[in-house]
């Protein structure tokens, strides 16, 4: 991920991806909030993925299949009547 996201950020940064920022655009202050974005983003991540195999772990992965059927549906029934 932290090579992929590099890489993103290298083609913005040349202007050759779909959404090319510039390096002149960047101020040092933009450079700071990225920074503190890609770290804060990181750590949520890391914890989020560690709660949730500690959660697996100790209760299986039933309760979260039951979880995601439940959300499947109600995302299927949501989606059919905005079809209609």
């Amino acid at each position: 991920m932290v090579v992929a996201t590099c890489y993103d950020l290298l083609k913005s940064l040349r202007g050759k991806g779909e959404n090319p920022i510039g390096v002149s655009q960047i101020d040092p202050h933009g450079w700071l909030v990225l920074a503190i974005g890609f770290v804060v983003s990181f750590i949520v991540a890391y914890a989020s993925v560690a709660w949730f195999m500690a959660y697996v772990r100790r209760r299986g992965f039933a309760p979260f299949a039951i979880y995601r059927i439940i959300v499947g549906v109600l995302v299927l029934r949501y989606a059919a009547r905005l079809g209609s």
